[in-house]
């Protein structure tokens, strides 16, 4: 079997890791120059800014890539307890300080994608292809396989990759709904909920990172009302990686004193404390986000039986969540149950398709739950709510409540959060009781100052 993976985005790198275990070749089709360092890249806009591998997708880095956590401690990351060494405050309140086991990393995006990378890279049967431009698919007469893809190396004309496997890992901007329209294949439905997210991010030198006494602090934003929040992470190098955001338009200024302006008018300042007096070592860089976007290849009839998609060209939520990575990688644990349920059968693989989208639809609908289901609590997110969409989110805001001085709910809390366990586990006996007596009865005044 000869693959082919349009993108090298932490998607497209975790899907080449695993179709190298059972494709003869594979090809990563990139248009960028990828960097040998940590750098930043033009194809990953968002890769300058925070962002969060959930310790469900480090569970599954670690799966995928042995050792690979032990390589970006010795590079500078650093390995966090959810509960212990990050700071939350969300809802008028700081969460519960204390280890719940639940572990992540953190580093900044290039740093981490740079060690998934290498380790692909250093696959045998894994080519990647730099500077080229998918330009298209090129699809058998009877529309139901993919035969290759059509490339334009940067300086050349355009030339046909064979492939007998298609996976679609080029982002939120990919063009295969366009391709397939093309084909006179239709385009799949799409699900859009427009939330206007603007970033600035910016990184300070501090005097010593051990007085901060944490490793990240996250000061979120509070429907319906408060729209702005702010990611501080300790990162390699000594810095504080410091994004500031805003929804539906409410976007942080691209200039010093608007920067610092906007850090302090957070529902709480401690990250604004933070940084105050300290001076930056790098500029302000921005980024925008319009809408969360769906789109549903499992409504399809026709797609090509051999052609995938994956990450943010097949879901792409508010970054603000920071689902993206660890999204993808459990879809590509996905497609490794597909591909060894499959057995290298011809007859098999022509089943894979279905299989894939129907595993992945889980993995996608719980994340999309979770993050929509804020979004949606805002009353300019324009679109439909989901039925019991408001006794829902009262629920949440007691689960929220509960995770300020409840041991056993914070923990749970942080690892449906992470990925590691389903939503229901919200719903269970021990939590539904916590919150129906917390409803009922009320509970302690939370802490609103900084532990």
């Amino acid at each position: 079997m000869r693959a082919i993976v349009i993108g090298a985005s932490v998607a497209g790198l975790v899907a080449a890791r695993v179709l190298a275990d059972y494709a003869e070749s594979v090809s990563i089709v990139e248009r960028d120059v990828l960097p040998d360092t940590a750098t930043a890249r033009k194809g990953v806009p968002q890769g300058r800014h925070v962002h969060g591998l959930l310790a469900g997708g480090l569970d599954t880095l670690r799966k995928l890539f042995p050792g690979i956590l032990d390589d970006l401690v010795a590079e500078g990351s650093s390995v966090a307890d959810v509960g212990q060494d990050v700071l939350w405050f969300n809802n008028g309140a700081w969460r519960l300080r204390c280890k719940c086991g639940v572990t992540g990393c953190i580093q900044t995006r290039p740093l981490l994608e740079l060690h998934i990378r290498r380790r692909v890279a250093g696959l045998l049967n894994v080519k990647l292809l730099c500077r080229h431009a998918v330009t298209g698919l090129e699809i058998n007469s009877i529309k139901t396989r993919v035969t290759g893809v059509r490339v334009a190396p940067e300086g050349q004309g355009e030339e046909i990759l064979p492939a007998d496997m298609v996976v679609d890992c080029s982002g939120r901007g990919s063009k295969l709904p366009i391709w397939l329209e093309a084909s006179a294949l239709g385009k799949p439905p799409k699900t859009e909920i427009t939330v206007n997210v603007g970033y600035s991010t910016q990184y300070f030198r501090l005097p010593s990172r051990t007085d901060l006494g944490w490793l990240a602090m996250l000061v979120l934003n509070r429907p319906p009302k408060i729209t702005r929040l702010g990611a501080g992470f300790l990162v390699e190098g000594g810095e504080l990686q410091l994004t500031l955001g805003g929804l539906f338009r409410d976007y942080p200024p691209d200039d010093e004193a608007g920067f610092l302006e906007f850090a302090e008018s957070l529902e709480h300042p401690g990250l604004f404390h933070a940084i105050r007096g300290t001076t930056p070592s790098s500029d302000i860089m921005t980024y925008g986000f319009p809408a969360h976007v769906w789109h549903h290849y499992d409504r399809m009839k026709n797609v090509p039986e051999n052609l995938l998609v994956m990450g943010d060209a097949l879901c792409s939520f508010n970054p603000v969540y920071g689902q993206g990575m660890t999204v993808a990688a459990k879809e590509a644990q996905v497609l490794q149950r597909c591909l060894a349920e499959a057995n290298r059968s011809e007859r098999d693989i022509r089943k894979l398709r279905g299989r894939y989208f129907q595993g992945v639809g889980g993995i996608v609908k719980a994340a999309w739950a979770m993050a929509t289901g804020a979004d949606l609590a805002f009353p300019q997110a324009e679109a439909p709510r989901p039925f019991a969409h408001g006794a829902v989110n009262r629920y949440f805001e007691h689960v929220l409540g509960l995770s300020c001085y409840d041991r056993k709910v914070l923990t749970v809390w942080n690892q449906v959060t992470n990925m590691q366990r389903p939503l229901s586990a919200l719903f269970t006996p021990s939590i539904l009781g916590r919150v129906m007596k917390r409803a009922v009865a009320g509970g302690p005044t939370l802490n609103t100052q900084q532990p």
